[in-house]
């Protein structure tokens, strides 16, 4: 099954972050520690962290921080994460197939529910911000995904239609936001309308066309 439009040129091609271009995991179960410790809470648990992955600021507040405002939590976020942004990296085969689609004429955008700076950073240190056309974060949107806002949001700025477009992400929300925004979805390591384990598996996509 291809899921690029042919040519690749007239593809939209929209990125999930965390666990998709940048494996981060690590640092924000040290991020959410240092928050935590910050109101006397105990760190979460790497199976926590596992269970809330993805889904957004405002249901950080309302499950690990539920005194705390979105705002506040952002910056300290911001903060905590900024200093250790030189620790994330890159999810293996992400640069390659950025690369490749960039090469190849598509339009990128990343497509996440962190905030757009704290997004650019991690762009910026693994490498492959440039690339990017659109980077459109949680905190430009009332809702993050799974509602379809953001990936609208990305079309938008794309001038992509949702029938030539195509989101690759690592979470149900992530399929779930493409689906109500018209988009396919690729799904690493989850159902989608493809679904891959490894990134490589749509590098030789590219390379077969």
């Amino acid at each position: 099954m291809s899921i690029f439009q042919s040519p690749v040129r007239d593809t939209a091609v929209l990125f999930d972050l965390d666990g998709v271009i940048a494996d981060s995991f690590d640092v924000w179960v040290a991020v959410l520690a240092e928050c935590r410790a910050r109101r006397n809470l105990p760190p979460l648990s790497v199976l926590e962290v596992q269970r809330s992955w993805g889904q957004g600021i405002v249901a950080d507040c309302e499950t690990f921080f539920p005194s705390a405002s979105p705002a506040v939590l952002a910056r300290e976020y911001d903060d905590a994460f900024e200093r250790r942004v030189e620790q994330v990296r890159a999810v293996p085969g992400s640069a390659e197939l950025i690369q490749r689609l960039h090469e190849q004429g598509a339009t990128l955008a990343v497509v996440t529910n962190s905030p757009v700076r704290m997004a650019r950073a991690v762009l910026e240190a693994l490498g492959v911000e440039s690339r990017f056309d659109a980077v459109c974060g949680g905190d430009e949107v009332e809702l993050g995904k799974p509602d379809p806002e953001l990936v609208s949001l990305a079309l938008r700025r794309l001038g992509s239609s949702p029938k030539a477009a195509v989101m690759i992400g690592d979470t149900a929300l992530d399929v779930r936001a493409a689906r109500a925004a018209g988009v396919r979805a690729v799904g690493l390591g989850v159902d989608g309308d493809l679904r891959v384990e490894h990134l490589s598996e749509l590098i030789e996509l590219l390379t077969s066309r």
